[in-house]
């Protein structure tokens, strides 16, 4: 862990003393907290294929059949 210094008015330091005893964190905790729930979130990847036809039940299940020996 590293130590960085940020200036916040009085108000703002309070409130976040407050939140960390309610909650059993320290400062460094609760503002890492804070941060986690408020930060943009990845947005989710779903394979890497993409086909340049669209999908074709007869032809998923066509292939799928042949891969079981049918």
């Amino acid at each position: 862990m590293t130590a960085t210094t940020i200036k916040v008015p009085k108000a703002t330091r309070d409130q976040l003393h407050r939140l960390a005893a309610a909650h059993g964190l320290t400062l460094a905790q609760q503002i890492d907290r804070l941060i986690d729930q408020h930060a943009a979130k990845p947005r989710p990847t779903t394979g890497g294929y993409r086909s340049d036809r669209p999908l074709n039940l007869e032809g998923i299940d066509k292939g799928l059949a042949g891969d079981f020996g049918e």
